[in-house]
């Protein structure tokens, strides 16, 4: 019996063991300008990292590097900023992203500090580099033009989040041009007006961190958080984290700020 009671504790103990090992995913994230700004991308690395748990299966990964820096753009009121995977490895039949880059454009640095939207704005580029929309096709639940997303776990928190029972993909954006279309959920071209669709707070899905236009206060979705477990993390799902950011449209600016994601092909 005392035997017995040690194999067990040595399953029990090889179990937790596992457990913390696949629970393992950091976010590195080398900011190379004012120091100003490091908090911010500190807290978009915890933020998503205590949303993404770590992988599925037998990976060697621990976690993502990513460089990030802010630079010319397109000056004010137009691309916020762009990101995504530079370098991948493909393990356990996903591809996922080892280092990356995030760039933000210098000319709206003032007014994103200043109404509180750098914080969405990283956390949005982030989840790019993570796989956000730019891995989707390498890993089976986009194909670009289509405007569908297929992949399982995402789509059945998007029927069951947003009361849309029958769907059989999730809309994806096809407007707004490269950068912008095949890499976001959908919502009406410039963020011009709501969707219709919203979840069982009301938030309608024009608010969601992951649309192609930034509507603030945003919030991000159980749909969003699954579509990283369709690409190969393991996720936390509850608790969702709610809307924090102050309402973009006090300073009247015009409904033309966008998101993109970086175009280049990830290298192996």
């Amino acid at each position: 019996m005392k035997n017995r009671l040690h194999q067990l504790a040595a399953a029990a103990l090889m179990t937790v063991a596992s457990m913390g090992a696949q629970a393992a995913f950091d976010i590195t994230v080398n900011y190379s300008g004012d120091s100003a700004y490091q908090s911010y991308f500190d807290n978009a690395a915890s933020f998503w990292e205590g949303l993404i748990t770590g992988y599925q299966g037998s990976v060697s990964l621990t976690g993502v590097t990513i460089d990030a820096s802010i630079e010319a753009i397109d000056g004010q009121w137009g691309t916020l900023g762009y990101a995504g995977p530079n370098g991948t490895s493909v393990q356990g039949g996903f591809r996922y992203t080892t280092t990356g880059i995030m760039v933000f454009d210098s000319a709206d640095m003032a007014y994103m500090t200043g109404s509180g939207t750098f914080a969405d704005v990283i956390r949005h580029e982030m989840a790019h580099v993570l796989g956000f929309g730019t891995l989707w096709t390498y890993n089976g639940v986009y194909v670009d033009g289509s405007g569908q997303y297929t992949g399982a776990a995402a789509l059945a928190e998007y029927q069951t989040e947003y009361n849309q029972p029958g769907a059989t993909y999730i809309p994806v954006e096809l407007g707004g041009g490269g950068g912008t279309a095949d890499g976001h959920w959908n919502e009406v071209d410039n963020g011009a007006g709501t969707t219709g669709i919203t979840d069982g707070n009301g938030n309608d899905m024009r608010n969601e961190l992951m649309t192609g236009w930034l509507n603030a206060p945003t919030y991000v979705s159980r749909t969003t958080i699954a579509q990283f477990q369709d690409i190969g993390y393991t996720v936390n799902l509850s608790p969702v984290p709610e809307p924090e950011t102050m309402m973009m449209f006090a300073l009247g600016l015009p409904v033309l700020l966008r998101f993109a994601r970086r175009q280049n092909k990830p290298q192996a």
